[in-house]
């Protein structure tokens, strides 16, 4: 765990994108729109370290409140989770988003999803771009 603070904070995603409507291009998830400009697809293979069925169990529940739906197969979700380690009552989460646009808040909705998942941990979240 390299940081001791990791600063999360909301961007307006109406100023980047220079329109009041945004640029129309978001995809949706379980925790609201995403920018197709906040994924990160190079942040992947996934990296999971820890107990097997707690990573599994933290995993699933990550996926279920940050999946991201892509229009073309509304049956198909992306995983958002870059890496997770998990350890000594610290947990680290990376996710394939970058900081910028809706990637600031998928990183609050993680933090938030640990925190109800994790209550005696310090835990990490960042993102991989």
């Amino acid at each position: 765990m390299n940081s001791l603070v990791i600063p999360i904070a909301c961007a307006d995603t109406h100023a980047s994108s220079g329109a009041s409507g945004g640029c129309g291009a978001c995809l949706s998830s379980s925790a609201g729109p995403v920018c197709r400009a906040t994924l990160c697809p190079d942040a992947h293979p996934q990296h999971f370290e820890g107990p097997p069925e707690l990573v599994r169990h933290l995993v699933a529940e990550l996926d279920a409140a940050l999946a991201v739906q892509r229009p073309d197969d509304p049956d198909a979700t992306t995983s958002l989770v870059h890496s997770l380690t998990v350890g000594d009552g610290e947990a680290e989460l990376k996710l394939a988003v970058a900081s910028r646009c809706a990637g600031a808040h998928l990183v609050d909705a993680a933090f938030q999803a640990l925190r109800r998942l994790l209550p005696d941990t310090d835990i990490y979240v960042s993102s991989a771009g």
